[in-house]
This record gives C-alpha cells, sequence and structure tokens, in this order.
C-alpha cells in the first residue's frame, strides 16, 4: 500500500507539471501573439495618424477649391456683364460715328452763304 501512494503522488506531479508546462505554453503563445498584436495596433496608429492629418489637409484644399470656383463663377458672370455693356457701347460708338459721317456729308454739300459768286 505504500507503494501504491508513492505511485499516487507522482502520478499526480506528472499530471500536475504537464498542466503547467501546457498553460505555460499557452501562456508563451498568447504573450507572443500581444506582442504582434502591440506591434500591429502601433502601426495603424500612426497610420491613423498619417491619415488624419491628409484628410484635414484635404479638407483645406477642398475649402480652398470650393471659394475659388466660387469666385470664378462670379468672375464668369462679371465677364458676361461686361462683354453685354461692350457690345452696348460698340452700337452706340457706331451710332455716334455714323451720325457724325451724316453731319459732315450735310455740312460739305451747303453753300457758305458768304461765298456768292
Amino acid at each position: 500500500m505504500v507503494i501504491e501512494s508513492d505511485n499516487e503522488e507522482l502520478f499526480s506531479d506528472d499530471e500536475s507539471d504537464v498542466s503547467y508546462n501546457k498553460l505555460h505554453n499557452a501562456f508563451e503563445i498568447l504573450y507572443d501573439e500581444y506582442k504582434k498584436l502591440g506591434s500591429k495596433y502601433s502601426l495603424l496608429k500612426k497610420n491613423h495618424a498619417c491619415l488624419l492629418v491628409k484628410k484635414n489637409t484635404l479638407e483645406k484644399k477642398e475649402c480652398i477649391i470650393v471659394e475659388d470656383y466660387d469666385k470664378m463663377n462670379q468672375l464668369e458672370e462679371e465677364n458676361k456683364a461686361l462683354k453685354e455693356k461692350v457690345d452696348r457701347l460698340k452700337i452706340t460708338l457706331a451710332k455716334f460715328t455714323q451720325g457724325s459721317k451724316n453731319l459732315e456729308t450735310i455740312l460739305a454739300s451747303q453753300r457758305c452763304v458768304f461765298n456768292i459768286r
């Protein structure tokens, strides 16, 4: 009977050793995964920060583009109004030039009253 109790103690120690080894291996595996995930997290955190900077830069550029687009539309409208004004002034100038020619023609066709021959 004494032999059996010694065997049982040895057997129970082997079982506890196996359980400890399994747990230790599992812990090492989990710790390695933790380190890998930690490095991935750090890399993703850096990438996220870079993307936020890019996002802010693009938003600023978008605001500039929208402002430029609005200015461009305003300038196009102003250009259109000025072209219309130029066309009206050309018509007025043409009328004035034609009236001036007509006046010169009329004056040239009249005889001077003082030059009687």
